[in-house]
């Protein structure tokens, strides 16, 4: 009995211990707190109404060409969609030879369906990066980020530049998943004094760390150089101009600042035309959206890390892992890609677009978290998708493409 009262009090002891924890950091930011109670569950995209507050990026859809499936054979579209399908896709879009030739979405989702793409949001804040500076905004990648952040003018951060930051090479300390510094970050309600108070641990420009206080201090930047919010700016410069819907960014409070290293929800449609944009060199119809010598910068090999350019992963030099950072899991390939001019968006746990310039294919999956959230291991294959349909892409000649025509999808 006696030792039964030990252990009771044992467990009391940890219970008061978590419960002061608990009320300690509701005390330092309540919205953490909260924010871990209401806020989707793991693993789920689909419950994006669930992170407030959001403010809207007016977009204007375009319609997409559409034409039937003669350019593919149709067993390597049944690969791809067995993989989706195995990994609880919410849509899987292809497009190829100029129109969507194939496009599913998964029980109780359509394409109005939004979803969180993570990290996704990375690519499009590289994107606004080269507008502000087409603009004069931004001088250059070469300029210190402390021109534009007085609050790093005084330490070791006043030599990173805006380059480091799009390459992920800034130095900054990297912050541990499931510490206090990480959950302000994510879930917090001043994200900016959070992002702009990590400190720097190592030589910047010296080895890739990848991080999403670089993207977040990038976005910071964009909207005090482009002197208004970061949602109209990117409204303007960009989202209303790529034939996308409307979408959304999760601000860490009201009037607040949204979270720039992820968190853009937009439809599988609005990500194809971001991957047009990508393909295109920046053009959207008659319309240079951003400088095609941007598009070549951004998928330009960072020199710290070749699979790496600006926000955006490189499927070249082939390899079957992707590091992250050094407190993180790694991305798996089961196999090189079979092209070597693949570039892809990366979103946790597999939210991808896929670009391949050279066969003029565009591949969107969003789903499910693909993940073993409890040991941290990556479940993804960034192989599967691509070279799946890689596989089966028929010869020009072979193909005889029907003219493509508007939008079949009813």
């Amino acid at each position: 009995m006696r030792v039964l009262r030990w252990i009771g009090k044992g467990l009391l002891g940890v219970v008061v211990v978590l419960l002061l924890v608990v009320l300690g950091f509701y005390a330092a930011d309540p919205a953490v707190i909260r924010r871990m109670v209401t806020g989707p569950a793991m693993g789920v995209v689909d419950q994006t109404a669930r992170n407030q507050p959001q403010e809207a990026v007016s977009g204007v859809e375009a319609n997409v060409v559409s034409a039937p499936n003669n350019t593919i054979d149709p067993k390597a579209i049944a690969a791809a969609e067995q993989y989706a399908d195995s990994t609880q896709s919410v849509a899987l879009l292809i497009w190829h030879r100029g129109a969507l030739r194939y496009e599913k979405y998964w029980p109780g989702h359509d394409r109005d369906t939004v979803t969180d793409p993570y990290s996704a949001h990375k690519t499009v804040l590289g994107l606004l990066v080269g507008a502000a500076i087409a603009d004069g905004l931004i001088q250059s990648v070469d300029e210190p980020a402390a021109n534009y952040l007085p609050e790093w003018r005084n330490d070791s951060r006043k030599d990173i530049t805006i380059k480091d930051l799009l390459q992920m090479s800034s130095g900054l300390e990297i912050v541990r998943f499931g510490t206090w510094a990480s959950f302000r970050l994510t879930l917090g309600s001043d994200i900016t004094e959070t992002a702009l108070g990590i400190p720097a641990e190592r030589p910047h420009g010296s080895e890739f760390q990848y991080l999403n206080t670089n993207s977040q201090v990038l976005g910071v930047i964009v909207q005090r150089a482009a002197g208004k919010r970061y949602a109209d700016y990117l409204s303007q410069r960009l989202w209303s101009r790529i034939g996308a819907p409307t979408a959304h960014l999760w601000l860490d409070r009201d009037g607040g600042m949204p979270r720039t290293f992820c968190c853009i929800y937009t439809t599988a449609r609005g990500w194809l035309q971001v991957g047009l944009l990508l393909k295109n060199q920046g053009r959207f119809e008659d319309d240079q959206v951003v400088p095609s010598q941007w598009i070549t910068d951004m998928t330009t090999p960072a020199t710290t890390n070749p699979n790496f350019g600006y926000q955006i992963w490189l499927g070249s030099p082939a390899g079957k892992e992707r590091r992250y950072n050094d407190k993180t899991l790694k991305a798996f390939h089961s196999e090189p890609y079979l092209t070597d001019d693949v570039i892809f968006i990366d979103g946790f746990g597999g939210q991808r677009v896929y670009i391949v310039p050279s066969q003029d294919l565009i591949i969107i999956r969003t789903g499910r978290v693909v993940q073993d959230l409890q040991i941290l291991e990556n479940n993804w294959d960034d192989a599967r998708l691509p070279n799946a349909i890689l596989r089966g892409i028929l010869p020009a000649a072979a193909a005889s493409d029907s003219a493509p025509q508007a939008d079949l999808t009813p």
